[in-house]
């Protein structure tokens, strides 16, 4: 359905119109006809269904069947109109840009995506026991396209549409020049639109797994949990099902059904119907994995021989807990050790941050690699002391904890300019540079009062805010893993320049009772 309600008028026209253009101006044809078939998908989905079913529906149902559809209107009628800008002749701005600056709009999928099925299945449930409904719905689709395609498959396009963008960025990028201006830009476009196609599986997945912890938070009985908590408050669900347990203070086995989460252990009580009676929960940051080797010590029983302890730290209790095979003994001792990794990970250790999983309730970046902490619960970690947002492998080069850390670099205001070339307004003066400027400069506060300082910062990070500024950019940093050669000092100069970011470290050195300070010790 995606490739004929969006490639349709293209597949039938373009050839014809554009046989002796480049391959690259054919993608990008592609690409900005395409586009604007998709704007017409969605304001027939608009036009034909939305405002006339509107009146017939109820507000719950025409809510859940066409969330998201007027803001993806106005979002894509947006971004087709710059793409056609864009690519006029005589446009001296980059395809890549308009990607980059509309990545955070299409953040909107992640709930269409996720909602998707549910809009589905309640359009095909009304339709099924009321016809007077289901009439109109034919009579919308009759109108739409002549009752080719159904609506419940024609709300399908907006997913496919969005994952399509990194593919016909990929394809653009294999007929670009590596010398091209844009290079580079297309293929930063390019990560950021599959950023986004990762952030939108994530939300839908997450998604999943809240009504599966809401279904199995319901099926629990006799658990009071504490005020304002919900079960998804522990972390996502590693791991369920059956085990024999033993509490050192009792020595009674008991059989148990076990859900591990991120943050805590449940044992149950299995009842008829997946229904379960609550017994204890376990906080897994107090606990520590012991295995041991295998013995016989359930007698009656031999199919329960495969055992390991998970000890409190504090040792005062113990559990052992009995699997029915070695495998399955491998993957609960796995999901148990995941768990205490996602609590603390092994990364936090070379770092002086307080890091600690963290559900961020809008959209964020993490603030090592810029790309999107993705899903709905616990997307990373944040530091409880600078609070920065980190993803789970981006730990271990987050850096110090305590430098104040850097905004985003803002873009460049452009500049309003007489004919005369003098600007229209006084610019105002630079701060002077510190007086006593030997001293100072390892005076971070006094540095931070320039907005060129950004505290530390590793190259790659660096790199990513640069990468999207004006040539000429440049910010002075603290290099994480401070000096590696004489004369070097902890700082660095990186420089937007030809389209690329260049690191420059800083040196130091005492001439004649001055401290001077330079970018090379050749130069």
């Amino acid at each position: 359905i995606y490739e004929d309600l969006c490639y349709v008028t293209f597949s039938s026209e373009l050839p014809t119109a554009s046989h002796s253009l480049e391959k690259r101006d054919y993608v990008i044809n592609e690409l900005v006809e395409t586009e604007k078939n998709y704007v017409d998908v969605l304001a027939t989905l608009q036009r034909c269904f939305m405002r006339p079913l509107g009146s017939i529906l109820k507000e719950e149902d025409n809510r859940i069947i066409f969330t998201g559809i007027k803001e993806l209107c106005e979002i894509h009628a947006g971004f087709h109109s710059q793409l056609r800008k864009v690519v006029a002749p005589g446009s001296m701005a980059r395809l890549s840009e308009v990607f980059l600056n509309w990545r955070e709009k299409f953040l909107i999928y992640g709930d269409y995506c996720a909602n998707l099925t549910n809009a589905q299945n309640r359009i095909q449930e009304i339709c099924a026991h009321n016809d007077s409904i289901n009439q109109e719905v034919i009579r919308c689709q009759q109108e739409a396209n002549n009752g080719k395609f159904k609506l419940r498959d024609i709300l399908s396009v907006p997913m496919q549409r969005i994952l399509k963008y990194h593919l016909l960025l990929e394809k653009l990028i294999q007929e670009t020049q590596p010398n091209h201006e844009d290079y580079r830009g297309l293929e930063r476009a390019k990560e950021a639109m599959v950023d986004v196609a990762q952030y939108i599986n994530e939300v839908k997945r997450d998604s999943d797994t809240l009504q599966i912890m809401k279904d199995i938070q319901a099926s629990i009985s006799d658990w009071a949990m504490p005020d304002n908590t919900e079960l998804k408050d522990y972390g996502r669900l590693l791991k369920d099902g059956e085990l024999r347990i033993r509490a050192h203070n009792d020595q009674k086995v008991k059989v148990r059904y076990v859900f591990i989460f991120d943050q805590v252990m449940l044992m149950c009580k299995a009842q008829r119907g997946d229904q379960y009676s609550y017994k204890e929960s376990l906080l897994l940051c107090e606990y520590k994995v012991e295995d041991v080797n295998n013995r016989r010590t359930l007698q009656r029983d031999s199919r329960w021989n495969y055992q390991w302890f998970l000890v409190r730290k504090s040792e005062r209790t113990a559990y052992t807990m009995y699997a029915r095979t070695e495998d399955l003994k491998r993957k609960w001792i796995k999901a148990i050790q995941d768990a205490l990794d996602n609590i603390e990970p092994a990364g936090c250790r070379n770092t002086d941050h307080k890091f600690v999983m963290y559900t961020f309730e809008k959209p964020s970046t993490c603030s090592h690699c810029s790309k999107f902490l993705k899903g709905r619960i616990f997307q990373g970690y944040r530091c409880d002391r600078c609070f920065i947002g980190v993803h789970k492998a981006c730990i271990p080069y987050s850096g110090r904890c305590g430098a104040k850390q850097p905004p985003e670099l803002p873009p460049r205001p452009p500049l309003v300019t007489t004919p005369t070339d003098v600007p229209s307004q006084p610019v105002q003066p630079v701060p002077p540079m510190p007086s006593d400027w030997g001293r100072t400069w390892t005076d971070h506060q006094v540095l931070a009062e320039y907005l060129w300082f950004v505290g530390e910062m590793g190259r790659d990070r660096a790199t990513n805010l640069l990468e999207r500024q004006m040539d000429g950019t440049y910010l002075l940093r603290i290099r994480p893993q401070g000096p590696t050669h004489p004369n070097e000092t902890i700082y660095a100069l990186s420089l937007k320049t030809d389209d690329k970011v260049k690191h420059m470290k800083v040196y130091e050195r005492e001439m004649e009772g001055t401290q001077h300070f330079y970018l090379s010790e050749s130069r």
